[in-house]
C-alpha cells in the first residue's frame, strides 16, 4: 500500500517535467520551416496507415505478437529467462522468472516493428545502395511509428497489468514522456533544426523552470 502512495505522488511529482518536455516538443516542431521530400513520406505513412486501419480494421494479431515480442527481448536484455510465449488475435502472454519495469512498460514505449524496419533497411544497406530508397525507408518509418501509437492508445484505454508494477500514474507518466522523446528523435534523422540533445536540454530547463514556480506559489500561500 506504501509502495502504491509513493508510485502514485512520484507520478504527479513528474507531471511538470512532462509538461517541461511537452514545451520543449512543442517548440522544436516549430523549427520546421519547411517540408521536404522525406518529411512528406514519413507523413504520407503515418496518414496511410491511420487510413488503412480506420477503413480496413486494426491487425491486432500482429500487435500483440510484437508485443509479447518487446516483452520477451526486454526480458533478455534485462538478464531473465523466457520460459513462455503466447500470442493470439486479441490477447498474449510470456512467461518469465523475472519482472521488472523496463520489462513491464517496454511495449508501451519501444515501437518494436519501427526498430525491426530501421533494422532491416541497415541490414540490406551492407548489401544493396540503399540510399533510392531513402523515401521508401521513412514512409515505412511513419507507418510502424502510426501502428505503435494507435495501439499504444488502445492498449492503455482498457485495463492493463503491465502498469500495476509501477502504478498507472507513474507508469502513463514514463511512456508519454518516452513517446514524445522518440518523436522528436525520429524528425533529428530528417530535419538538421531539430537536435536530440537540445530537446534534453530545453525540457531540462523547461522543468525546472515549472518547479520552480510552483515552489514560489506554495511559500507564498503560507
Amino acid at each position: 500500500m506504501i509502495a502504491k502512495v509513493f508510485q502514485a505522488l512520484l507520478g504527479i511529482l513528474l507531471l511538470p517535467f512532462c509538461i517541461g518536455y511537452s514545451i520543449a516538443f512543442y517548440d522544436h516542431l516549430l523549427t520546421l520551416r519547411r517540408v521536404n521530400g522525406p518529411e512528406i513520406a514519413l507523413l504520407l505513412g503515418i496518414t496511410t496507415y491511420l487510413a488503412g486501419h480506420a477503413v480496413i480494421g486494426s491487425p491486432s494479431r500482429v500487435y500483440v505478437f510484437g508485443h509479447e515480442l518487446t516483452h520477451a527481448v526486454a526480458t533478455w536484455i534485462s538478464g531473465g529467462q523466457v520460459k513462455g510465449f503466447k500470442a493470439g488475435k486479441n490477447s498474449g502472454a510470456v512467461v518469465t522468472n523475472k519482472i521488472n519495469a523496463v520489462i513491464a512498460l517496454a511495449p508501451y514505449m519501444v515501437p518494436a516493428y519501427t526498430i525491426l524496419w530501421t533494422f532491416s533497411y541497415g541490414i540490406a544497406g551492407f548489401f544493396w545502395d540503399m540510399k533510392k530508397w531513402i523515401y521508401a525507408f521513412f514512409f515505412g518509418l511513419g507507418a510502424t511509428l502510426a501502428f505503435h501509437w494507435v495501439f499504444t492508445i488502445d492498449a492503455l484505454k482498457q485495463k492493463q497489468s503491465d502498469l500495476d508494477l509501477l502504478g498507472p500514474i507513474l507508469s502513463l507518466v514514463l511512456i508519454y514522456w518516452f513517446n514524445i522523446a522518440l518523436v522528436i528523435g525520429v524528425m533529428s534523422l530528417i530535419v538538421p533544426e531539430i537536435r536530440l540533445l537540445a530537446y534534453f536540454q530545453e525540457g531540462y530547463h523547461h522543468s525546472l523552470e515549472l518547479y520552480a514556480l510552483i515552489v514560489r506559489q506554495i511559500f507564498s500561500l503560507v
